[in-house]
C-alpha cells in the first residue's frame, strides 16, 4: 500500500472518528471503504500480473533446465563413450598438462606400463618415472615444444615398445600439454622372429637337400674305395686300420647326410583326435622305464581332471617332446626335477615343461631352433629344429624361457581343434 492511500485513509477514519453527527462519521467511513476497495483492486491486479509474470518465468525456468538436464545426459554419454574408448584401445595413452602433471592414464598405459592408474593420476610425472624414461627428456620437450618421432625402448619389465608424442597447444592453456601413446610391440617382435626363424629354416632346408646331395655322391665313392682297400690290405693289418678308420668316417658321414634330407623332407602328419592327458602320462612311463635316463631325475606331472581332445599325430608329437625332455634331462647336472604340465585355454591347450638344469646362455636362447646348432659335444643340432617343424606342422606355436643355473621352460600352445 502506497503511502499517499494509506494517509488518505488515515485522515478519513480519524475524520470518521470526530465526526459531529453519525451522519457525518458514515460518509467519512464510506469514503475510507471506497479508497481501501480501490486499492485492493489494484493489489489484486498487481498480484495478478505478478502471479501470471511468476509462472512464465517458471515455464521458462523448466524450459531450461530441461534443456540443461539435456545437454548433461549428452556430456555424460559423450564422456562414457570417449572413457570406454581409452580404456578399451590397445595402446597406452598418457596425457601430461604443462605443468607436468599426468592428467590421463589408459587401462592399457597400466599394463604396459605396470603402474596403478589411482596412483598416478593428477599427480607429477617426475614423482613415477625418470625424466627420459621414455627415450627423450621431457623437460626438453616441454621447454622447445618438440614432438618426438618414433621411439622404441625396451622397459624394466621387459616389454619392447614404440613411443610416439603429439603437443596439444591450441587450446586454453589448463588444455595444452603432451600426448604419449605407447604401443606394446613385444608380440610383433616375437612374431617377426618367428618369421624370419621360418624363412632361414626353408632356406637351410634347401640348402642342406643340394649339400647333401652333392656329399652323397663323392661319399659313395669313397666308401667303395675303402672297403676296396680293407680287402686288398688283409696282409698289411696297420694299413687296414686305416682303411677301417675311412670306412666308420664315411658312414658317419652318411648318417649325418641322412638326417640332413631326413630333416628338409616337409612333414606330413596324421592327426587323431586323442586325450592329451593319455598321451602325456604314456610319454612319461616311456621315458621313465628307459634305462638310460638318469634315475635322480624326478619327473613331476600336472594334468587336469577332465578329459582334453584334441587333433594330434601322436609319433611324431611324442618324438618333437622327447627332444625336449632328453635335453632337459642332460642340463641337470645333479638331482633335479622336469614339470610338465597340461592347461586349456579358451580354443587352444599349453603343455609347458620346466627343468631345474643349468639354463641357456642368453644369447644362445634365439638360436636353439637353427638347425646344426648345438652346444653338445656330439649334438647334431637337429633335435629341436625338428620339434619346432613338427610343432609348426600341428599348427602350434612353442616359446622358451630360461635363466642360468636357475632352468628352462619350454610352452607348447596348439589348437584344440584343427
Amino acid at each position: 500500500m502506497s503511502d499517499s492511500i494509506y494517509s488518505q485513509l488515515k485522515e478519513a477514519a480519524d475524520q470518521a472518528l470526530h465526526s459531529a453527527t453519525p451522519q457525518e462519521g458514515m460518509k467519512h467511513l464510506a469514503h475510507a471503504f471506497t479508497l481501501f476497495s480501490k486499492e485492493a483492486q489494484r493489489l489484486e491486479l498487481a498480484y495478478m500480473r505478478l502471479h501470471d509474470r511468476f509462472q512464465t518465468v517458471h515455464a521458462e525456468l523448466e524450459h531450461v533446465n530441461t534443456r540443461l538436464q539435456k545437454k548433461l545426459h549428452e556430456l555424460h554419454t559423450i564422456s562414457n563413450y570417449l572413457d570406454n574408448i581409452l580404456k578399451n584401445i590397445s595402446e597406452g595413452i598418457l596425457f601430461i598438462d604443462s605443468e607436468g602433471i599426468i592428467t590421463t592414464c589408459n587401462r592399457a598405459a597400466e599394463e604396459i606400463l605396470q603402474v596403478d592408474k589411482k596412483k598416478v593420476l593428477f599427480t607429477s610425472f617426475s614423482s613415477h618415472f625418470s625424466d627420459d624414461f621414455f627415450g627423450f627428456s621431457l623437460k626438453t620437450a616441454f621447454s622447445f615444444h618438440i614432438a618426438q618421432n618414433l621411439t622404441y625402448i625396451t622397459l624394466p619389465n621387459k616389454k619392447e615398445v614404440e613411443i610416439s608424442t603429439t603437443f596439444v597447444q591450441d587450446s586454453p592453456k589448463q588444455f595444452q600439454g603432451l600426448i604419449i601413446l605407447i604401443r606394446d610391440i613385444t608380440k610383433l617382435q616375437n612374431l617377426q622372429l618367428i618369421a624370419s626363424r621360418h624363412d632361414r629354416l626353408k632356406e637351410l632346408g634347401k640348402i642342406s637337400t643340394t649339400v647333401a646331395h652333392e656329399i652323397r655322391n663323392p661319399l659313395g665313392g669313397i666308401r667303395g674305395y675303402a672297403s676296396l682297400l680293407l680287402r686288398d690290405l688283409e696282409n698289411f693289418p696297420h694299413l687296414q686300420d686305416m682303411a677301417k678308420n675311412i670306412l666308420e668316417g664315411t658312414k658317419s658321414l652318411e648318417r649325418l647326410v641322412s638326417n640332413v634330407l631326413q630333416f628338409a623332407r616337409p612333414i606330413e602328419i596324421e592327426p587323431k583326435a586323442v586325450d592329451i592327458r593319455i598321451f602325456l602320462k604314456e610319454l612319461v612311463e616311456f621315458i621313465q622305464v628307459d634305462p638310460s635316463f638318469p634315475e635322480k631325475i624326478f619327473i613331476e606331472l600336472h594334468l587336469p581332471q577332465d578329459k582334453l581332445i584334441a587333433p594330434l599325430d601322436t609319433d611324431l608329437m611324442k618324438s618333437a617332446l622327447l627332444n625336449i625332455l632328453i635335453n632337459a634331462s642332460e642340463a641337470i647336472e645333479e638331482k633335479g626335477s622336469i614339470s610338465i604340465s597340461l592347461l586349456e585355454n579358451n580354443h587352444l591347450y599349453s603343455i609347458t615343461i620346466s627343468d631345474t638344469g643349468k639354463g641357456i646362455d642368453e644369447e644362445d636362447l634365439h638360436n636353439i631352433f637353427s638347425p646344426f646348432f648345438t652346444t653338445k659335444k656330439r649334438g647334431t643340432g637337429l633335435g629341436l629344429s625338428e620339434t619346432y617343424k613338427i610343432i609348426q606342422a600341428h599348427f602350434g606355436s612353442i616359446d622358451v624361457r630360461s635363466e642360468v643355473n636357475r632352468g628352462t621352460t619350454f610352452t607348447i600352445n596348439l589348437p584344440l581343434k584343427r
